[in-house]
């Protein structure tokens, strides 16, 4: 875990989570942003590939809380069901964030009671990848994100376009980039807006 900034009062986070097998090929991150006022800025971010996803929920957990009940979002494609299920029904945790499938909408981020198809978490589809790393791009060029981290710039800088998508060059990893794009789709939905303001 590398902490940049202590956990201020009265400032709002918001964490992205992204969940490995902890096969140590593939690795289990999260960022932890302060998103109390443009530009947002990375405070925390825990990164390990020998880390279980039985213990992952845990430090997810102890991180938030600290960082002032951060919002959590956890990307549940393979894995990570069980983490953001782990949070939800064994911690407790009160501020995880939910998405519901709006047909035509695609998903949209809110506290579950929308109604549609709820789950705890974002799937990371073709779409919500789409939208998060043009985003990512719009808001680095903005000055609107502050990146101070050597580990986040070098997968930036071997992240590349492969076919219609966007991924890691062969031999190399983007769990980072992959919670970047994912709070980069957060800040355009409506509900990340009220919630900051």
């Amino acid at each position: 875990l590398d902490v940049y900034e202590q956990p201020q009062k009265d400032h709002t986070y918001f964490m992205c989570a992204d969940v490995s097998r902890g096969t140590s090929n593939d690795y289990s991150a999260y960022l932890v942003f302060d998103v109390t006022q443009v530009p947002y800025r990375i405070v925390a971010k825990f990164r390990d590939n020998e880390i279980k996803p039985l213990l992952f929920p845990q430090k997810i957990y102890h991180v938030a809380k600290a960082y002032n009940q951060a919002f959590v979002l956890v990307e549940v494609n393979d894995i990570g069901e069980q983490v953001a299920n782990a949070l939800q029904y064994d911690l407790e945790y009160d501020n995880l964030i939910m998405a519901s499938m709006r047909g035509r909408a695609g998903q949209v981020m809110g506290t579950g009671f929308s109604g549609g198809k709820v789950q705890l978490g974002v799937r990371t589809t073709k779409a919500v990848k789409k939208i998060g790393c043009s985003n990512l791009k719009q808001m680095i060029e903005d000055d609107k994100l502050i990146i101070e981290d050597l580990d986040i710039i070098s997968e930036l800088s071997t992240y590349i376009v492969k076919g219609q998508s966007f991924e890691a060059d062969e031999g190399c990893t983007d769990d980072l980039v992959a919670c970047l794009f994912m709070f980069a789709w957060t800040c355009d939905q409506t509900y990340f807006k009220e919630l900051t303001d």
